[in-house]
């Protein structure tokens, strides 16, 4: 009897299945995967390891489904291969987002929005000047070492990180000025990272400045090399090797890729916010999204929503093995919420305004 049941429920779940594809999912072809693409903002050798132990614990979640996530070289490629209905779901970025939905209106969907842990930092100082001098042991009595709050946010914002010489260097008349960075050469990542580029843009260019891939005006130009295939680690070690002056990366790097990883040769290591300074800090970026192509089928990205949903439950950020740990290490990710098109329209706005003033060319 209770095999018979099985079976018909079963079957309902087929038909329920192909019934979502033909009102939905245009030219996609119903089968049992579902292909997931990361975005290179993290070392890609690191999500190559995340992806193979994630994809087991999302399928055990959706047994309906196999899940096979691999890493777009860039951030760009990411999106042209949902376009080209190569890749099912994408890590995007806020930004990433955006672009897409300006360019190739109704091609692609978000799904969820991820949630992170504050910065304790952010919620004990509220404007730029006072998180600058908080973070870089300029407030008495105050240790900066990344230290995250209780509090969960939908935002984050992105920084420029420099080595010590270059900020005493601009700190020698008592004020800290970004106009005193022109000339150095920087990291930066892809061309649709929100915090690896674009608001770093919108902050030059409202400084009177810009980033350039070659110096023609080293009085207000800072050169940005592109470390968008390797990940933000990789800018930030590029930063301590002496290759770059600093990089511009998201709030903060420095704790969640290297202080608070116990397998990393930085790990509890003071020197991370002591030898290396804030110099600026945006306003603040839209959480990464879940993106699915718009024609997939609604089943798939209704078991998508709930495979991250669950899988964010499991354990906790700081138990290896768990679904929150991975999550975590991903991307600093949290938690996810449903979202809407809508909730981005000022990523929209920023980014069209961007391309209107020709920041982004």
């Amino acid at each position: 009897m209770k095999k018979s049941k099985f079976a018909a429920v079963a079957v309902l779940s087929v038909l329920a299945v192909g019934a979502g594809c033909l009102a939905s999912c245009g030219g996609d072809a119903e089968d049992n995967v579902i292909n997931i693409q990361f975005v290179p903002s993290n070392d890609p050798t690191k999500l190559a390891t995340l992806a193979k132990h994630m994809e087991p614990m999302l399928h055990e979640i959706e047994p309906n489904y196999e899940f096979k996530i691999t890493t777009g070289t860039t951030y760009a490629a990411t999106t042209t291969a949902m376009l080209a209905d190569q890749v099912d779901i994408g890590f995007l970025t806020a930004s990433g987002y955006a672009e897409v939905t300006l360019k190739n209106p109704g091609k692609v969907e978000v799904l969820m929005t991820s949630v992170r842990d504050g910065y304790k930092v952010q919620e004990d100082y509220k404007t730029e000047d006072e998180q600058r001098a908080a973070m870089n042991g300029e407030v008495s009595g105050y240790e900066y070492l990344g230290q995250q709050s209780e509090s969960k946010v939908n935002w984050y914002t992105s920084q420029l990180v420099v080595a010590n010489q270059y900020y005493v260097d601009a700190n020698k008349d008592g004020k800290i000025d970004i106009l005193d960075m022109a000339g150095l050469t920087v990291g930066r990542m892809g061309s649709t990272s929100g915090a690896g580029y674009l608001r770093p843009l919108k902050y030059l260019h409202d400084h009177g400045m810009e980033m350039v891939d070659e110096i023609t005006d080293a009085s207000k130009q800072i050169k940005g090399i592109d470390y968008g295939s390797a990940g933000y680690s990789a800018a930030c070690q590029a930063m301590m090797d002496g290759d770059v002056a600093g990089f511009w990366g998201y709030t903060d790097v420095r704790y969640s890729n290297f202080y608070s990883k116990t397998d990393n040769e930085h790990y509890q290591d003071k020197k991370l916010f002591t030898d290396y300074k804030v110099m600026a800090i945006t306003d603040g970026i839209y959480n990464d999204t879940i993106s699915a192509r718009s024609n997939l089928s609604d089943a798939k990205k209704e078991a998508v929503k709930h495979a991250f949903k669950e899988l964010i439950k499991d354990g906790s950020k700081d138990e290896e093995g768990t679904g929150a740990y991975y999550l975590y290490n991903l991307y600093s990710h949290t938690g996810y919420t449903d979202a809407k098109d809508s909730d981005f329209q000022g990523e929209r706005d920023f980014y069209q305004f961007c391309v209107d003033n020709g920041i982004i060319k």
